[in-house]
């Protein structure tokens, strides 16, 4: 019986992989995209849309997710000259004796804070996170207001941390009592991904995109906890989580290659959160990537270089206004959707100056949902008119 469990386990997660290498011409409804998760979200980093959710609002303890707010201040505070990475942290008894997944670092062990920030990510060591939030917010509680203002700071409204690793903290006063404990969404975590790819994707990749971490001097190494890096080439992060009230969780994120399907290269980022077992975990995640690569495409709509039309002032030819997009836009788009536009100008008049505002243009789905829009402005200046057009504007022609 055991051996049949087993096997059917590894039959699942080989049928996602197959899936996923060999795409279907038949998409799945997105009911049926992950069935093992409590939550769920898929966004595209560039545009911030959702390609797929379920139940994203869900308030639930992120376990090691939480990590990843600890590796974005680490980053911030090395960008902002705060820290160094290669400072040298000794470690202490409150570090060496914290429990759970481990770094294995011992009392009086000193070691540079990039390799920490690495143990942090990669074997998900809950020492490592206590000692980066003791080296930059010189204690765990500064560190811990720190992660939640920043939480405020980039939109995450419905998540508070109450510690830098995402450990459930007992009242050993009251063993009967719940745990205090690291609570977020899936949506808000995303929103934490998007920031950290939009901000630091350098280097966020150069640790999280690490299948396996070895760091000789200390004899350690192990495998990055992400096995869908070990599955999907495109795969370069992002954090797993796992304690028993918060179940096994995964932040993930692929990129996604320019071709006939897309016109560039993109990111798209996804949270899985509260799976029963490993490998369901894994299976959602799959099969949530999937059905995103399968089913959206990414399209240039508008180019720089486009004209967009003409417009006259008082209706006279000699005052024209070339009408140009002011950027270049890309939509993420489903393969069964139709585009709509939506061109609205404001009332022109005299004088213009290049680059100047004068309309937008949206784009919405037959649902109505706004994928996105970009201004009018205009390509030239329109303020040295003769006198004898100036009268012709005050005379209307």
């Amino acid at each position: 019986m055991r051996f049949l469990k087993k096997g059917t386990k590894r039959l699942l997660i080989f049928i996602m992989i197959i899936s996923f290498i060999s795409p279907s011409t038949i998409y799945a409804k997105p009911k049926n995209i992950d069935k093992y998760s409590k939550s769920s979200i898929l966004i595209d980093q560039d545009t911030n849309r959702v390609l797929f959710e379920k139940n994203p609002d869900a308030k639930l303890p992120l376990a090691s997710l939480s990590k990843m707010m600890t590796f974005l201040l680490a980053i911030e505070a090395i960008e902002n000259k705060e820290v160094k990475a290669n400072d040298i942290i000794e470690i202490d008894k409150s570090i060496a004796s914290v429990r759970g997944s481990s770094y294995k670092l011992k009392v009086g062990e000193k070691v540079p804070l990039i390799e920490l920030m690495k143990g942090l990510m990669i074997v998900s060591g809950n020492d490592a996170a206590v000692a980066i939030s003791k080296h930059i917010g010189k204690d765990q509680k500064k560190f811990v207001k720190r992660m939640n203002k920043k939480a405020k700071e980039i939109g995450m409204i419905n998540t508070n941390f109450v510690n830098p690793n995402g450990l459930p903290i007992y009242d050993l006063n009251n063993p009967k009592a719940l745990p205090k404990q690291n609570i977020s969404t899936a949506r808000d975590i995303a929103t934490l991904g998007k920031y950290m790819f939009d901000n630091y994707e350098k280097q966020v990749v150069s640790i999280t995109n690490m299948t396996t971490y070895s760091y000789p001097e200390r004899g350690f190494v192990k495998n990055n906890t992400n096995a869908l890096l070990r599955i999907i080439p495109n795969v370069d992060g992002i954090k797993t989580g796992y304690t028993g009230n918060a179940g096994y969780c995964l932040s993930f994120s692929m990129k996604i290659d320019k071709d006939e399907n897309n016109d560039k290269e993109h990111r798209i980022i996804g949270v899985v959160l509260g799976a029963n077992h490993k490998d369901k975990r894994l299976a959602s995640s799959i099969s949530i990537l999937n059905y995103g690569r399968d089913n959206f495409k990414t399209k240039k709509v508008m180019d720089k270089d486009n004209l967009i039309g003409k417009k006259y002032i008082k209706g006279l030819e000699e005052l024209e206004v070339t009408l140009v997009p002011e950027n270049e836009l890309y939509l993420i788009l489903g393969k069964e959707e139709n585009l709509n536009t939506q061109v609205t100008f404001k009332e022109i008049s005299y004088p213009i100056k290049k680059g100047e505002i004068l309309g937008v243009i949206k784009y919405y789905t037959d649902t109505g949902e706004i994928l996105g829009s970009i201004n009018i402005v205009s390509d030239n200046d329109i303020n040295n008119a003769s006198l004898k057009t100036r009268i012709k504007m005050i005379l209307g022609n």
